[in-house]
């Protein structure tokens, strides 16, 4: 029997990074540019009424008085200050220790003051959170047309590679929307999933915060890593789920051509992405698409996949085309 190899069908980078910059634009248009629009007070109108630089960094949260201790940013001209108010330097700390009864009366009442200021802060982040709705945010998702044209490369590579030994019906446009629904709305479910998640622990961090002496800039810092995490989990969606979709709609797309079998190809993989060595072992083995092999690590839970459809596989399926006997 005459066997024919068909080149694997990859999707581009570029349609996954075009869904990944979406996405982190959405999240970073709801949740993220509102909160530190209301980060803290205008530092100019605060250093109007700042008597110097000990003052105007304490009262703009750029240094905080916490247990004993000056942390933050400091200056010469502020550092200056607190020795001559008789504050010892901390190497090992990285800060100024003096206790509250040292310490003159406006400078107490600079420190009382900053900290009720990062309190109503922390409380209008807090309330700004409260009202972000996690399904506004999925719903507000538009990138079809990204997905749309992802497909439509896949089409025409498929196409492409059966040419002359196979014959597949075109893709029609109720199976293109049907295909598309389904992406949309598990890209949807993720995003809306993972808002709840990190809105919940967002929320959770910053109220630690306020018992931790934090200062304006750790806030922005909680807030930031948030955002980090927010530009990870949209890297994760754009990538896994579009290749789910993808993965089945090559599945769909052979074996409607009569292509019912392909063998494993693995991707080269990198030190920092290594190929899992069970995957490794099923490199050039023959498997049919209704009958996908075990992909799960030895001792977990059995799961069945084909190429590219478990979690971040990268692996290709080369489809086989048999003639004669």
């Amino acid at each position: 029997m005459k066997e024919i190899s068909l080149s694997p069908i990859k999707e581009s980078s570029e349609d996954y990074e075009a869904i990944e910059r979406a996405i982190i634009r959405l999240l970073r248009e709801e949740i993220y540019i509102p909160l530190i629009r209301g980060i803290g007070p205008s530092a100019q109108n605060v250093l109007k009424n700042a008597y110097d630089d000990l003052m105007a960094a304490i009262q703009t949260g750029r240094i905080t008085y916490y247990r004993g201790q000056f942390s933050g940013r400091f200056s010469a001209s502020i550092s200056k200050e607190l020795k001559r108010l008789g504050a010892e330097w901390d190497r090992k700390q990285g800060s100024w220790k003096i206790p509250q009864s040292s310490l003159p009366p406006q400078i107490r009442d600079a420190i009382r003051a900053s900290f009720v200021r990062l309190q109503e802060k922390i409380s209008d982040i807090d309330q700004k959170l409260q009202k972000i709705l996690p399904e506004k945010i999925s719903d507000n998702l538009k990138i079809e047309r990204h997905f749309d044209s992802a497909l439509w490369k896949v089409e025409r590579q498929f196409q492409s590679s059966i040419k002359g030994i196979s014959v597949a019906a075109q893709v029609t446009p109720e199976m293109r929307k049907r295909i598309s629904d389904e992406w949309q709305n598990n890209m949807k479910l993720g995003i809306k999933d993972w808002a709840e998640s990190e809105i919940k622990s967002l929320r959770s961090d910053l109220q630690k915060s306020v018992f931790a002496g934090i200062r304006y800039e750790n806030v922005v810092s909680v807030i930031q890593k948030s955002y980090g995490a927010s530009q990870s989990k949209a890297k994760f969606l754009a990538r896994q789920e579009t290749s789910l979709l993808m993965t089945k709609f090559k599945e769909t797309r052979y074996q409607s051509a009569g292509v019912m079998e392909y063998r494993w190809r693995c991707v080269a993989g990198s030190k920092n992405h290594p190929v899992r060595p069970w995957h490794k072992a099923l490199e050039g083995r023959v498997f049919r698409w209704d009958n996908p092999p075990v992909t799960s690590k030895p001792g977990e839970p059995i799961r069945r996949n084909n190429p590219g459809q478990d979690f971040n596989c990268r692996c290709l399926a080369s489809p086989i085309v048999r003639f004669g006997k």
